[in-house]
């Protein structure tokens, strides 16, 4: 039991650095969750002291990031040189494991909407401020579950524990792009092993098996791929970081251009009606806002949410948006019934107390000595 309250039941992983636990949560009714332990290898307490600050404020920063395909993270805690997160448990499968358990490459269909979907979360994460790189995108740290949704995991917070690793070094080979191993990270190099993931998914050739940075053409590996597809990978890997799609965006937009609708990973923008991943907070065509992710939204609902100045509580301002009044005619109408009510009620009580104090008053001696 960690905390008087997170109760393993099973381990899931362990390696040099910690384990991973299922849990339950005994003070919300056994809630199921995943919790994440490191350990830490600092023999000076001011280098521990310092690794544990920074594991907080990168813990707080991910328990405020709201997206639907990453896990939320409930707690963090630290006990002597041990550390833990504890975040929603997903039930599903890497894409390493999905991979190896085929053995064969994916369908280009399929490829396509999974990577749309991570997609929308980088486009999320480099729209914050300021930007969060992933850094170490591959398909071990995307779970897929059996209703096909995928999710963004392991965002590399262990490596404040470990005192040998370096900075320019946080990463996968085969995946990280040119520039990480100098230190110069940016929302683009995402995208390059974005693309090593594709190309792998598409090809069953592994990039960590390989030299580094070697990618043939997706095509003379599965003739079955697309060109469309094969020009896509090529310049998300382009070892030159302005040769590549410029943005994460700008990469969704040409994914769902491929295959968006067969995936069926996208919708249409309530905004400008053009075609967006179905998680999307934001259009990247138009920027407008996607309420709270529904695919039911209505319009009216869509522009409270685009004027809202506080989108978790209607505002005045919002329902002016609406084009009436402030508040709806049946809320009108009900108010003016009970004031007529409260108003007869009142002429009603003022008529009969009156009556009852002129009887009272007539047969009192009191009464009739003031008459007098």
């Amino acid at each position: 039991m960690l905390q008087d309250r997170y109760r393993i039941t099973q381990l899931l992983g362990q390696g040099g650095m910690g384990a991973i636990y299922l849990a339950n949560d005994t003070r919300f009714s056994s809630k199921v969750c995943v919790v994440k332990e490191m350990l830490d290898h600092f023999h000076d307490p001011e280098q521990r002291e310092t690794a544990k600050q920074n594991f907080y404020r990168e813990a707080d920063l991910l328990a405020n990031l709201k997206h639907n395909a990453i896990p939320e993270v409930y707690d963090r805690f630290t006990e002597t040189n041990r550390h833990y997160l504890v975040m929603e448990y997903i039930n599903g499968t890497d894409l390493e494991v999905r991979i190896n358990e085929q053995g064969t490459a994916f369908d280009e269909k399929t490829v396509v909407g999974w990577s749309i979907q991570v997609c929308d979360v980088m486009s999320y994460l480099h729209h914050q401020k300021p930007p969060i790189i992933y850094r170490d995108l591959k398909p071990a740290n995307l779970i897929l579950t059996d209703f096909g949704k995928v999710y963004l995991v392991d965002f590399g917070i262990a490596r404040f524990f470990n005192p040998t690793a370096r900075g320019t070094m946080i990463g996968t080979q085969g995946y990280a792009p040119p520039e990480q191993y100098r230190g110069q990270v940016e929302p683009r190099s995402d995208i390059f092993a974005l693309g090593a993931t594709l190309h792998y998914m598409l090809t069953n050739r592994d990039p960590q098996n390989e030299p580094p940075f070697s990618f043939p053409p997706v095509r003379t590996l599965n003739p079955a791929l697309s060109q469309d597809i094969e020009s896509l990978i090529i310049k998300c890997l382009d070892p030159e970081i302005d040769q590549r799609f410029g943005s994460a965006d700008a990469l969704l937009i040409e994914l769902m251009q491929i295959g968006g609708e067969e995936s069926n990973a996208v919708r249409n923008c309530p905004h400008c009606a053009r075609q967006i991943s179905k998680g999307r907070q934001f259009c990247p065509h138009c920027r407008g806002y996607i309420a709270a992710h529904h695919l039911t939204t209505t319009h009216n609902q869509i522009h409270r949410a685009a004027t809202a100045t506080n989108l978790s509580i209607p505002t005045r301002k919002t329902l002016k948006a609406e084009g009436g009044n402030v508040f709806p005619k049946w809320i009108w109408a009900v108010g003016l019934g009970l004031v007529l009510l409260l108003s007869l009620g009142s002429w009603w009580f003022w008529q009969t107390s009156g009556k009852t104090s002129h009887t009272e008053t007539s047969s009192s001696p009191i009464g009739k000595e003031i008459r007098r």
